[in-house]
């Protein structure tokens, strides 16, 4: 089993020399082979090893030993172990989401908090072939297009599965040899689970009824298939080029007009491509969900919410996917300071100068605005548009609601938590990328000009899927 680990990390170029790993370690058979071998590759790949156990809070006492028992691993092997404790049960009951479903997306968003912020390239976990064929199997039952046929894929990003090739016996009779004790998660009995009754009595009557070699079948399936869709890819990228787009807050906008010209297959390729980019397991819908979305696209109708807090938004030509967080924000804008928005990936600065008479000349839907100094009312702050946001538009006689001004100039409910405004402490001076208010116009009384200015950051477009 080592030999062939060693194979699948080349052939794969999975690790490097010099690569700093995080492995997952739940203190079962997959995950203690994956650390035992690694820790056999440590010295002569140069590699910086570190384990995290995520205690889910579900089987309280089973918990404890497993994290005495991953904690004695570690100390014998020489590994740092990181401990993480969650109430998953709890944030299930919250999101109104399964359990199993709730803690797949704990532990990955875990992995890379951890490993972003400790600088780890890698991160390993214990998948393995049987994983793999159960993986396969279940999505078929479930309803699945061709990328579901592909199964649990070998890397994605900096995620690596070194045992891709192994058995659950390879694991088995490798813990034997090297007198390797694991933990026995009684869950994974459970029926109630539908991977259990997949793994422990599905694929079990169809080896002794059906097919022997039902493993070997479903896995020359997946990797047919991900052969052929390496081919389809290069098109979904193309037309993911052409058709999508990240907005200031990351919200992901599909061109409807180009949509509708696609065929229905690169029409759910990309629909699905859009869900997985927001998503950190880059999980996609099934296809009933798929088919609506599609629908909304070629035929318009209401937002719909998927599972995650996945919403789809008609707005004009465009289909907006995004998900539902908190975009609240609020930053001090000082002369000679950078102020950095991050979740509209925006700089902002702004500069105290003297009056000029080209200083008099207005501009509109600017990246850059000229306002009275001394009619403000410090401090200045950049912050999100409110509920209730009023303010008197330059050249107007009365005031105005934000949202009224920004549905006259037909600006879509769903972009607008992405528009900032520059505020004092007596309300808007500039609605940013639109108007000034009226009270901190230029005029021939004007001693000093504040110039305000913004800029947007790089924007980093993930590969499609």
């Amino acid at each position: 089993m080592f030999d062939k680990v060693k194979k699948t990390i080349a052939h794969h170029e999975l690790i490097s020399r010099g690569d700093s790993i995080l492995i997952g370690l739940s203190g079962g058979p997959d995950s203690v082979a994956l650390l035992h071998i690694l820790t056999r590759l440590r010295g002569k790949m140069k590699l910086t090893l570190t384990a995290v156990y995520i205690n889910h809070g579900i089987r309280v006492r089973a918990a404890k030993e497993e994290e005495r028992q991953c904690r004695d691993l570690c100390e014998r092997l020489g590994v740092e172990l990181i401990i993480v404790r969650e109430d998953i049960p709890a944030l299930a009951a919250g999101a109104r989401a399964g359990l199993e479903e709730t803690a797949r997306d704990f532990r990955y968003r875990v992995f890379e908090r951890i490993a972003g912020n400790a600088g780890h390239n890698r991160i390993a976990l214990g998948h393995h072939a049987d994983d793999r064929v159960e993986t396969v199997l279940f999505r078929v039952l479930r309803g699945t297009g061709r990328t579901g046929l592909l199964g649990i894929p070998v890397a994605r990003d900096r995620i690596v599965r070194p045992l891709y090739e192994c058995t659950k016996q390879d694991i088995h009779s490798y813990l034997k040899e090297h007198k390797l004790a694991f933990s026995d998660d009684e869950s994974n009995r459970d029926p109630q689970f539908a991977r259990n009754y997949i793994r422990n009595k599905l694929l079990v009557d169809i080896r002794r009824r059906l097919n022997p070699a039902v493993d070997r079948a479903l896995l020359n399936l997946a990797e047919t298939t991900a052969d052929e869709e390496k081919f389809l890819q290069q098109a979904v990228s193309r037309a993911a080029r052409k058709s999508v787009h990240r907005t200031a807050g990351d919200k992901i906008a599909l061109d409807l007009i180009t949509f509708r010209g696609y065929d229905v297959w690169l029409r759910r390729r990309l629909l699905r491509y859009c869900i997985a980019e927001l998503l950190e397991t880059g999980q996609t819908p099934d296809k009933e969900a798929v088919d609506r979305i599609d629908r909304l696209g070629i035929s318009g109708g209401k937002t719909i919410s998927l599972p995650r807090g996945i919403q789809v938004v008609p707005a004009g030509e465009k289909l907006v996917v995004y998900r539902k967080r908190n975009r609240r924000f609020s930053h001090r804008l000082e002369p000679g300071k950078v102020c950095r928005l991050e979740k509209l990936r925006l700089n902002f600065r702004c500069r105290v100068e003297s009056r000029t008479p080209a200083a008099l000349k207005t501009e509109r839907r600017a990246c850059r605005v000229l306002i009275d100094h001394g009619r403000l009312k410090p401090p200045l702050v950049v912050r999100n548009i409110t509920s209730g946001d009023r303010f008197r538009p330059l050249g107007m006689k009365g005031t105005k609601k934000v949202g009224d001004y920004l549905t006259d100039r037909k600006i879509p409910p769903v972009y607008r938590d992405e528009i900032p405004v520059v505020c004092d402490s007596a309300g808007i001076v500039w609605l940013v990328g639109f108007e000034i208010a009226d009270r901190v116009k230029l005029d021939r009384l004007t001693k000093e000009v504040l110039s305000i200015e913004y800029c947007k950051r790089r924007e980093t477009r993930a590969k499609a899927v």
